[in-house]
Formats: C-alpha cells, sequence, structure tokens
C-alpha cells in the first residue's frame, strides 16, 4: 500500500479529483458555483441542491449569468434557466462577462472582442497590428509574480470595459525548443529577466462605441500596474516603482482618464499587495492589507481604520460584500483561520487546519482542510467530495526548535520506535517566500515526506526566515540575501532536533526541493558539505539574473547596482565546491524556471569533473503534468537516496 501513494498521486491528480475548487457566491446568494472534474456545478442555497452545469476549466460569473471556458471555447450559463449554450467563437485567451450579464468580452489573436450573450454583435473592441501588443490580458510578471491574472474588468452598468494594453517589443526575447523533436520549430517567448526592460503596460476606459481614454499616471515612475479593478462607479488601480518600496492606489476618473490618488504606501524594503486588495465596502471605504512596523504585523485597514489586532498575521482578502469583509489570518503560524469584519472581527473556524471561504450576500461558504481530510460547506451544509483516502496515515508531529522558534514538520516511519535506532534524514523544505510547509492538514507534499518516512527516513519540513506566517520581519529576513538565512534556518532545526530526539543520524543527511527548495537544496551541498550528504534539485535557479524582474529584484535589488549580490547567491560560480551527490531534474518546457539553468550548470560541472545526475523532461513545465513521469520521478529519487544514505 505504501508503495502505490505514486500511482495514488497520478490517478486522483494530486487528490484533486472528485474535490469542489474555485468557490463563488453569485445570483444575490442563491448559488454557489465552483468546478469539480472538469465541469461547472451549481449548488442551490435554498433547496440545497447541486447539479451539473456542463464542461469547464474555469468561468467567470455574473449574478446568476456566467462565461465559461472549456480549454479555449466558450459558453454561456444561465444557472435560473438552466441554459448552457455554446458561444460561437473559437480560440478564446480570456473571457469576462460583464455585469448585468448581457455581453461577454473576450480575447483571440491579441485583440480585446465583445460578443452578445446570445451570440450576436460580435466585434473588436481594441486591437493593434503590431505583433508585439496584445490587448486583454495580463503580462507574464503580472501572472507569474504579482499575483494579477487578467487584463480586463467590466464597469459594473457593463457600458465601459478598462483594459490593458501590453507592449512587449522591449522585452528579451527568448527561444523555447524541443530537444526530443529537432524538426519542431523554436517558439518565440518574451520573458523579462532580471535588469532588463519589462513590458510596457498601458491602462484604456474603452466604451462598447469604441471611444477610447488612456489611464494617466506617472508612467516612468510607477512601471508597475499591479492591481485594477472597478468600484461602483470608478475605476481602482494599484501602480507601483520598479524599486517596489512606493505603492499608489489611484481613483480613474472614467470619462477623461485622470487619476487622483487615494492612498500612498511606501516601506525601505518593499510594499507587498496582496491578491483582490484593493476593495471597496458598499460605502466607499477602501480595504487593504498594510504592515504594521511598530508591532510586526500585517493588519486590515478599513478606511482609515485598522481594524485586526497585533499579533494577527493578515494574510488575504476573500471577499468583500456590502459592509462584510471576509479574510484569512494567522495567530498560530502552524494554522489559517477564515475570519469576518463587519464592525468587529470574528474567527469562523476553529478546528486546527488550513481554511478558506468566504461570506456573500448572507451566504457562508467555508473550506476546511484539516489532518482528517477535507470538508466544504455551505450555511453548515456540506458539498459533496469524492477525494480519495490515502493509502497511507500520516505520523506528523509540529514543533518548534532553536532560539528562533523555527517550526518543523518531522515526519517518521510508522515502524519505528523512537530512540530504537538511528535514522537517516530526510529535509524537505521549501524555505522561500510565499510558501508554509509545516501546516496543519494534509496535502500532498505531507504524504511524500510520510511515504519517504516510510522507506526507512526521518524526514523535516521547517519553515525558517523568508517564509510566511509570521510577519513581516520574518518573511523579509532573506531581502538582500536568499540563501544563506535560510540555510542557516535548516541547519538550526536539524541540529536542535537531533539533540531532542536522538535518532537523528547526522552523519547521513539529505535535501530535497522543487523550484526555490530546488534551489536551496543545490546550495546547501555546495555551502554546507559538512551537514548535508545528497542532495536532490528539481527545477533549480542557478543563476539569479535568469529569473524575472519583479520578484528577483523584490529581494535582490536591480543587479547592475547589486552585481555582488547576484552573484553571491548564484550557484555558477560555485560549480568547484560540489563534493556530494547531486541529482538535478529539469522540465525542457519550462517558461518559469528555463532549462538553461540546470543545463548550464550541469556543463559547468563537467567541466570541473564534478560527478553529478541530470534528468530533463521533454515537454514538462515549472509544474509536472506527465502521468508516468510523476510516478517514475519519485521512484527515482528514492533510489537515489537509498543509494548514497542507506
Amino acid at each position: 500500500m505504501v508503495a502505490d501513494l505514486p500511482g495514488q498521486l497520478v490517478r486522483t491528480k494530486r487528490f484533486r479529483a472528485g474535490v469542489p475548487s474555485h468557490l463563488e457566491v453569485v445570483g444575490a446568494g442563491r448559488f454557489v458555483v465552483f468546478l469539480r472534474d472538469d465541469a461547472l456545478w451549481a449548488y442551490d442555497v435554498q433547496s440545497k441542491r447541486e447539479r451539473r452545469v456542463g464542461p469547464a476549466t474555469s468561468y467567470h460569473a455574473s449574478e446568476s449569468i456566467l462565461v465559461v471556458l472549456r480549454e479555449r471555447d466558450a459558453f454561456v450559463a444561465d444557472l435560473v434557466g438552466e441554459l448552457f449554450d455554446q458561444l460561437p467563437i473559437e480560440e478564446v485567451a480570456a473571457a469576462r462577462i460583464d455585469p448585468t450579464g448581457k455581453t461577454v468580452a473576450f480575447v483571440r489573436d491579441r485583440a480585446l472582442r465583445v460578443i452578445g450573450v446570445d451570440g450576436s454583435g460580435e466585434r473588436v473592441l481594441a486591437e493593434d497590428d503590431d505583433e508585439n501588443v496584445f490587448w486583454g490580458l495580463a503580462e507574464f510578471s503580472a501572472w507569474m509574480s504579482m499575483g494579477r491574472g487578467e487584463g480586463l474588468w467590466w464597469s459594473p452598468d457593463g457600458q465601459r470595459i478598462l483594459a490593458a494594453r501590453v507592449d512587449e517589443s522591449q522585452v528579451q526575447l527568448r527561444y523555447l525548443a524541443d530537444p526530443a523533436d529537432p524538426t519542431s520549430e523554436a517558439r518565440p517567448f518574451r520573458y523579462p529577466a532580471a535588469g532588463t526592460p519589462n513590458a510596457d503596460v498601458r491602462l484604456f476606459v474603452l466604451d462598447l462605441d469604441g471611444a477610447q481614454r488612456e489611464v494617466q499616471w506617472d508612467r516612468q515612475r510607477f512601471e508597475y500596474m499591479v492591481r485594477a479593478g472597478w468600484t461602483v462607479e470608478r475605476p481602482l488601480i494599484v501602480v507601483q516603482t520598479r524599486d517596489q518600496r512606493c505603492v499608489q492606489v489611484l481613483e480613474v476618473d472614467p470619462g477623461s482618464g485622470r487619476t487622483t490618488l487615494v492612498r500612498e504606501v511606501t516601506d525601505p524594503q518593499f510594499v507587498a499587495v496582496p491578491e483582490q486588495t484593493p476593495a471597496q465596502t458598499a460605502s466607499g471605504r477602501l480595504v487593504w492589507i498594510e504592515r504594521d512596523q511598530a508591532c510586526d504585523t500585517y493588519r486590515l485597514v478599513i478606511g482609515d481604520e485598522v481594524v485586526t489586532p497585533p499579533g494577527l498575521q493578515v494574510d488575504e482578502l476573500r471577499e468583500v460584500s456590502g459592509e462584510t469583509v471576509t479574510f484569512l489570518a494567522q495567530t498560530d503560524p502552524t494554522e489559517v483561520h477564515l475570519y469576518v469584519w463587519d464592525g468587529a472581527v470574528r474567527r469562523l473556524t476553529e478546528e486546527p487546519g488550513v481554511h478558506s471561504g468566504l461570506v456573500a450576500d448572507g451566504t457562508i461558504v467555508i473550506d476546511s482542510r484539516t489532518l482528517a481530510g477535507r470538508r466544504i460547506t455551505v450555511n453548515g451544509q456540506a458539498l459533496e467530495s469524492f477525494e480519495e483516502e490515502p493509502v497511507l496515515a500520516l505520523r506528523v508531529e509540529f514543533v518548534r526548535s532553536g532560539p528562533k522558534e523555527l517550526l518543523t514538520a518531522v515526519f517518521r516511519p510508522s515502524w519505528h520506535e523512537p530512540g530504537s535506532s538511528k535514522l537517516p534524514v530526510l529535509l524537505t523544505p521549501y524555505g522561500g517566500p510565499g510558501v508554509q510547509m509545516a501546516l496543519k492538514y494534509r496535502p500532498p507534499q505531507h504524504l511524500v515526506s510520510q511515504w519517504f518516512a516510510e522507506h526507512g527516513f526521518i524526514v523535516l519540513s521547517t519553515d525558517g526566515r523568508g517564509t510566511p506566517g509570521r510577519g513581516p520581519a520574518f518573511d523579509r529576513a532573506t531581502v538582500g540575501d536568499i540563501l544563506e538565512p535560510v540555510l542557516d534556518d535548516q541547519i538550526e532545526a536539524l541540529r536542535s532536533l537531533a539533540e531532542r530526539y536522538g535518532d537523528l543520524d547526522l552523519d547521513r543527511v539529505a535535501i530535497r526541493g522543487w523550484s526555490y527548495g530546488g534551489y536551496l537544496s543545490i546550495g546547501a551541498v555546495l555551502h554546507r558539505p559538512d551537514v548535508f550528504h545528497a542532495a536532490i534539485g528539481g527545477a533549480a535557479l542557478t543563476d539569479q539574473r535568469g529569473y524575472d524582474t519583479y520578484w528577483k529584484e523584490r529581494y535582490l535589488g536591480h543587479p547592475d547596482s547589486n552585481a555582488e549580490v547576484y552573484r553571491r547567491t548564484s550557484h555558477l560560480p560555485y560549480a568547484a565546491n560540489l563534493d556530494r551527490p547531486l541529482l538535478m531534474i529539469q522540465g525542457l518546457a519550462d517558461t518559469n524556471v528555463w532549462a538553461t539553468h540546470a543545463i548550464r550548470f550541469s556543463g559547468a560541472l563537467n567541466a570541473l569533473g564534478k560527478p553529478h545526475e541530470l534528468v530533463l523532461l521533454p515537454g514538462e513545465g515549472h509544474g509536472l503534468t506527465n502521468p508516468s513521469t510523476i510516478e517514475n520521478l519519485l521512484h527515482r529519487e528514492l533510489a537515489f537516496l537509498q543509494q548514497h544514505l542507506t
């Protein structure tokens, strides 16, 4: 049963099969819509029944009328009339329905177009002849690093669209080839690497009759357009300087395009703009999440009032409905809870775990993930979920260690008696910004850690400096150095736990990770071979200059003025240090961490006569999709660890 976990991960799509996702309240609180198994479903709050609406990979809702995408085909769904009709348009890149449910805006061939929900009146609203310009979509840095996946926003009355015009002509051009098929043509790809030009992003207010007005702000100083959306009458946008130390919230006059400053925030390190912020209550009060340096807390601000107490770390805004604000926050870093503010702050969830959800139009949706599994409720009524039970049970303990009280999830073999014998140790951190591992629920990565444990390892997942959940000072401690503090914390936790438990064999320690975790793993054997005896690095960055501007410059600054920081935190200059077994894994179609990172580093190692293993995956991107690849890689990693540690 233990051996079958990799197969179960594939069969269940990493336990997402049969589970509702992307939940939203529509129809003035009457319906909760969601995706389940490549289909759109609607739950009727009054009758407490759900029905399958139609095939879908994504959707956008407007009251009870939705536009639904199935791959690149578009459909219109009427939840009240129970209709589901395909629109006569193909190759749709994005689609949004207006709030009145009459018109669909969509993007095809780089142009922004509109069509009636009845399939009539298709026309182009905005386009350019330049092949480097597109309308209505987010640029690379926006959807990869800023958390903004949209490029068009409807006005509440359905008469205007706020649209992004993106010119990528100055962005660095790369070519994505398929070495497995040398006859195929390389695909051009615009990638804004650190220190190079970004896309030129402009905003326009478009009337349905074709009239355009450009939104005006100091684009030379505020290079990034981070957020956009409409209030009851006017758009709100958030713009940011390239160094990310200053943000302005601007209100747009839709008739002229002129902007008025609503709020300005500065920070000596960087200003974070959480997803779905800013927003406005029905009375027009700005909803914002801001760093409070005095109490080292991320706090919810409504209007001019800070409404959450010190120590409650606000992570994410979930919904604003009337004067009710739903958000996620943490007091215990191993748990995430759902809160609501409606004049006072109240916590809606109690059980230890990772909770989400929203409150809209009186309907309460709670999505709870705990160590026992997942449960989604609407006003207390559970939605059907067909999540498969894992083939193995977690044996995990959450502990604090060392002077910094670093949080670690400790996984042990079910067959091992603590203290009976020493076992090799496997560290499985992420360690980077935006991701916590030591959380009290049952994600696939915990099950994978338990799978490795059942094969004879004690597995540790530690959240050190740089990870969220413990406040601004902790998660910003890696500004200027994204490797040494993180690596030091992994070692601190390892040694502290070895003293506590006594059965961790510090002469047999390995580390594995993906993306930033892969970067950290390679750095561990390059810089601390006295501690780490083997490493597995997947999709790992080896040259800091090769990552995108927004994310990389946030932590390391501009490479022209911080060249030594970029060199010191890259792996290429330290290839000669490798004296431990290293397995690198890289997808050849990865446009986040490009394959050049693994290939160049492998070339440097070969030139120095440094043995290592490199697994290249044709057709795979940053997130693996091929079922056999996903399953076989885990066995490959296990064999590597057993060869070098056991």
